[in-house]
């Protein structure tokens, strides 16, 4: 069986935390302009926390439900 672990339940350390800090009002004036390069002022634009979300979106809104995505398997370990 193939084990999936989740890697967003680890901490990070205390530089990352203090940029995080620093950087935490950005989204908004990266939403600002990305609609401006798309020039769409009424664009919703969301920002997920990382890959396995994003393919989830994406494939779910490209596929219909009946479809699936078949990958192959590239380990090298």
């Amino acid at each position: 069986m193939i084990r999936f672990d989740c890697d967003y339940t680890e901490g990070a350390c205390e530089e990352i935390i203090n940029v995080l800090k620093e950087t935490n009002m950005y989204c908004d004036e990266a939403r600002a302009k990305i609609r401006k390069i798309c020039e769409c002022p009424k664009a919703s634009v969301e920002f997920l926390v990382g890959g396995t979300q994003t393919n989830t979106i994406v494939i779910s809104s490209i596929l219909k439900p009946y479809q699936g995505i078949i990958s192959a398997d590239d380990r090298t370990y």
